[in-house]
């Protein structure tokens, strides 16, 4: 179960402000920010005289810290403020380089003294030196379970540049939502439905999202849906577009995508169904790990047709894994594969869905002629996917997921590791 929407997939510090207008020259008081940004990350001054109290209350101090050493446990030891980009005397770009990488920050200041930061936010890192070889090696020694794949998609089946256990099956969390997506742009292609037909809201899921709140009989269109399921992991909407699309089309979809274990995946599970069974009762959930699919089937209609989403216990999805045995599963090269589908087979409305939150920096997404993304997360569980296409015309598939059922993974980390990926492709 993804218990939050990834939505920045970015090194988030805090809120920034507007976006940067015509470089000029950068002020006193926001080339001061900045150096004091430069040495907050060699450990140096106190988070809570640089930063507003709106912005603390998001990331406290300690945090702060904490992103900042994780920051030089990736990239090396901080050399300096390379250059300050000023799009206003508030706001602008810092470039601090370090030693393996340019780590390129949106900062922004109060216009008012003591022009504290009210906003600061990594929005890309560029490698000195990087390669494909080198991004796996790192998540090779990530402890716990790993799947990665970058290919480039052509007329021919995806051509793999690196990977790492491509064919292991992991958990991917809200990911598995693109396999909906498939399914429903295949329905709309066939004429069987329109991205513009409503449906009455009948259900509600468990947060991510907001539709949980929405009043039942809301009208919404497929498109809507849809939208909200890929841009912010939406649950309500994934369940409402599985019951309309039809459970067992889903899992017949998997198949036609060429999931190379979909079995493991029936019956394809609502997040509402998923949550319930993981913080359900310990002999209920057993009863259901021991079930055959038919039997699988059997309790979903007798225990778990009508689970009350105010029931389920949301705080169970905090903190440490909680049996990521049960999750949708699939292995890097099916997440490959999944993303090629819909590039060859989805129509531009389903492609500009996967597109409304790319997952990427706005740097690095303006370095691309078109960005899809897709995600999921629960503790102990990540899957990061993106459809990539640069501006020379070539499609590339990036993907990985990282499971370890003894402790939550490092999020952050394994973003800027993919992103590299991303940005390796771009030319």
């Amino acid at each position: 179960m993804a218990r939050r929407a990834l939505l920045a997939l970015l090194l988030l510090l805090g809120l920034c402000g507007p976006a940067l207008a015509q470089p000029q020259e950068p002020s006193a008081i926001l080339r001061g920010r900045a150096e004091q940004v430069v040495a907050l990350l060699r450990g140096q001054g106190d988070p809570a005289d640089l930063f507003t109290p709106e912005f603390l209350a998001q990331v406290p101090p300690a945090q702060v810290r904490a992103i900042g050493q994780q920051i030089v446990g990736q990239y090396g030891a901080v050399r300096g403020l390379d250059r300050l980009e000023a799009g206003s005397p508030q706001s602008g770009l810092m470039h601090v380089g370090l030693e393996r990488a340019v780590l390129t920050i949106q900062i922004a200041v109060q216009p008012q003294p003591p022009n504290r930061i009210s906003g600061l936010l990594i929005t890309g890192a560029e490698m000195r030196s990087d390669s494909f070889a080198a991004i796996v090696d790192e998540i090779r020694a990530l402890p716990g379970e790993k799947s990665v794949a970058i290919a480039r998609l052509g007329q021919a089946a995806p051509e793999l540049l690196a990977s790492l256990e491509p064919a292991r099956p992991l958990a991917i969390g809200s990911a598995f939502k693109l396999f909906i997506l498939a399914e429903l742009s295949r329905q709309v292609a066939a004429g069987q439905r329109h991205w513009t037909d409503l449906v009455a809201l009948d259900r509600h899921s468990i947060p991510s999202g907001t539709l949980q709140t929405w009043p039942l009989g809301a009208p919404l269109t497929l498109h809507t849906l849809a939208s909200l399921m890929i841009s912010v992991s939406d649950n309500t909407a994934a369940d409402m577009l599985l019951h309309v699309a039809g459970r067992e089309n889903v899992e017949r979809m998997m198949a036609t995508i060429g999931i190379a274990d979909p079995a493991r995946n029936r019956p394809f599970l609502s997040t509402l169904e998923m949550s319930a069974i993981k913080t359900g009762p310990t002999a209920a959930f057993d009863a259901w790990q021991r079930a055959d699919e038919a039997g699988r089937r059997r309790l979903l209609a007798r225990d778990y047709a009508a689970v009350d989403a105010s029931r389920i216990d949301v705080a169970r999805f905090t903190g440490n894994p909680l049996h990521i045995e049960l999750e949708w599963y699939a292995s890097a090269a099916d997440m490959v594969r999944t993303m090629d589908w819909l590039r060859r087979n989805g129509d531009d409305t389903a492609r500009a869905i996967l597109a409304i939150n790319p997952g990427l920096g706005p740097q690095l997404r303006g370095e691309l002629a078109y960005v899809g993304y897709k995600g999921g997360s629960e503790p102990g569980v990540l899957n990061l996917t993106w459809l990539v296409r640069n501006n020379a015309g070539a499609w590339y598939a990036i993907t990985g997921s990282w499971n370890n059922a003894a402790a939550p993974v490092e999020e952050q980390r394994f973003v800027g590791l993919l992103a590299r990926a991303v940005r390796l492709v771009r030319n």
